[in-house]
């Protein structure tokens, strides 16, 4: 008995630092959005979505996929998937006007589900929990991995739709 409440101690205590930090950037990307800087992070990101998403018209669109992407990269995928619902609903709304912006919409979840993370915040909050010694040791090859991830999604994407 005295296992288990440990047991459940420890999955309360886990679950309220991960819930703490989930909402820390929930409400930072919300100051980001009030504060105009998601349109900032759009325009950084405005090369690189033309390229991946040339299909892709409203700026709102874009923004919405820019912070989608921003979120994902830092680890944050809980954070990230209102947005990328957004995306999907404004995507799906201009494919009306544009049917050729269905392969940026396949672009977008593949974007999703390879998930380039430059800080995987999720995963260095679980090791922290956990008490590693050395959390921030997952960085670079969590870098590596979903960097070829991505690749390996992306460039067979970008070769289907040049066809």
């Amino acid at each position: 008995m005295e296992a288990a409440l440990k047991g459940c101690e420890n999955a309360i205590s886990l679950t309220l630092q991960l819930g703490a930090g989930y909402l820390l950037f929930c409400g930072l990307m919300e100051i980001v959005k009030e504060a105009g800087i998601s349109g900032w992070m759009e325009r950084r990101l405005r090369p690189l979505l033309r390229w991946l998403m040339p299909s892709v018209r409203s700026e709102e669109t874009r923004e919405a996929i820019a912070l989608n992407l921003s979120m994902n990269a830092l680890g944050l995928g809980n954070a990230a998937t209102p947005q990328g619902i957004r995306a999907v609903r404004l995507i799906s709304e201009e494919e009306k006007h544009a049917p050729a912006v269905r392969h940026d919409l396949y672009m977008l979840l593949i974007l999703n589900a390879t998930g380039l993370q430059l800080l995987p915040t999720t995963v260095l909050t679980l090791r922290i929990a956990a008490g590693s010694a050395n959390a921030q040791a997952v960085v670079a090859p969590v870098l590596l991995c979903t960097a070829v991830s991505t690749l390996v999604g992306v460039l067979p994407a970008l070769w289907i739709r040049r066809r």
